[in-house]
């Protein structure tokens, strides 16, 4: 069995990994993809945001009680082990450890067992490649609060200091790695559109250069989840990069969406009308400037980019509300439920959110950061047939 070896930089909630796990349960892709004798592995992940990493633990693992001595694991000898990764709360700023060691046991082993479990190796930004494992694709999706429009445009130039400049730790890993005769076979980025616009093009064609002169070919290209099945207009510049490679990798546009939003997100399910009632707009000037907007009513068959907020202009769309409710609007926020069917996760893994209590706010940060599922399986399927 050949084992596709993945390391997922900037992990999140792990949309490559759940990407992955589709491929291989669908056997309609192992027949037409032959890939009867292929699988994969994750066998690294680098994440410092705290509720991605437990969110990616109970995505992909399920839940932390089957883990060894797991009622029985000692908080000191956790906090020393905690204490090795620069984390942060807020996915900005490092957390003082101080007040890592202040939270509840039941935090604190809900932490280092994620970390353990997703083999997280922290910040990209302490990384060295001589602890890392063999690596068959490396996934790269950096911050791209900086060159994204809603931003504050500071850039990602080599010699600043910015989130989306944490490019330029790929650039220093990659180097070491062909030091050490260690590159991967394929590399896969994922960012805003806004990355190849003129105010930022030339940093990223610095970094593309530097790829081709390592031995890669730069498949280059603009994908939007309407051609992959999903009902949300997102589109995102992706770099799929083959070591040695000869040819572009195109992916298929292999589900073009054909259904209704409302069918989609099964919005008139019983089930969830409580948090549709929870996502209900208030009744004030801004956001009445916000439901007047007819660009961010949604009647269309889709829905607008999903931003890491929805309590905020711009959004990806609001849903007429049915009933009135004093002081509120008859208008509602697309849930965290639906965001995370938008970005190509189930509702399984919305309730495994759920069930730690992951609140409203931090899923919507999860998902706006991700990367859409579907779009994932079809450049990974180009990929396999290569591998």
């Amino acid at each position: 069995m050949k084992k596709l070896k993945v390391f997922e930089t900037f992990s999140g909630i792990g949309a490559q990994h759940k990407a992955l796990t589709n491929i291989f349960n669908n056997q309609n892709f192992i027949k037409n993809y032959k890939l009867y004798n292929k699988t994969f592995e994750i066998v690294a992940t680098s994440e410092w945001y705290i509720n991605a990493i437990i969110s990616y633990d109970i995505i992909h693992n399920n839940k932390q009680n089957n883990f060894k001595n797991y009622n029985n694991l000692d908080k000191d000898k956790m906090l020393s082990f905690i204490e090795t990764f620069n984390l942060s709360k807020d996915s900005k700023d490092l957390y003082d450890f101080k007040l890592i060691k202040k939270f509840k046991y039941e935090k604190i082993r809900e932490l280092y067992i994620a970390l353990k479990r997703n083999k997280n190796y922290g910040s990209i930004l302490n990384i060295k490649t001589i602890n890392l494992p063999k690596i068959d694709l490396l996934t790269y999706s950096f911050p791209c609060q900086d060159i994204s429009k809603i931003g504050y445009q500071k850039g990602l130039k080599e010699e600043n200091n910015t989130r989306s400049g944490l490019l330029w730790e790929i650039k220093r890993l990659l180097i070491e790695m062909k030091e050490l005769n260690k590159l991967p076979k394929f590399l896969l980025m994922e960012n805003v559109k806004t990355l190849l616009s003129d105010k930022h093009y030339n940093d990223w064609l610095k970094f593309d250069i530097f790829l081709k002169n390592l031995g890669y070919k730069n498949t280059t290209i603009f994908l939007d989840a309407r051609d992959f099945g999903i009902p949300q207009s997102r589109e995102r510049v992706f770099c799929i990069s083959e070591l040695n490679g000869k040819t572009n990798i195109i992916p298929t546009y292999y589900n073009k969406f054909n259904s209704t939003l409302s069918d989609f997100l099964d919005i008139n399910n019983d089930k969830y009308k409580e948090e549709q009632k929870n996502c209900i707009i208030n009744n004030t000037k801004s956001r009445i400037r916000m439901t007047t907007n007819k660009n961010l009513t949604i009647k269309n068959d889709w829905t607008l980019t999903l931003t890491t907020k929805q309590d905020r202009h711009p959004n990806s769309g609001v849903f007429e509300y049915p009933n009135k409710i004093e002081n509120k609007l008859q208008f509602r926020y697309i849930t965290p439920r639906e965001c995370m069917l938008l970005m190509g996760f189930n509702n399984e893994d919305f309730d495994k959110l759920k069930s730690i209590n992951m609140k409203k706010d931090e899923i919507y940060k999860l998902t706006g950061n991700s990367i859409v599922v579907q779009i994932l399986e079809s450049i990974f399927l180009e990929i396999l047939k290569r591998f």
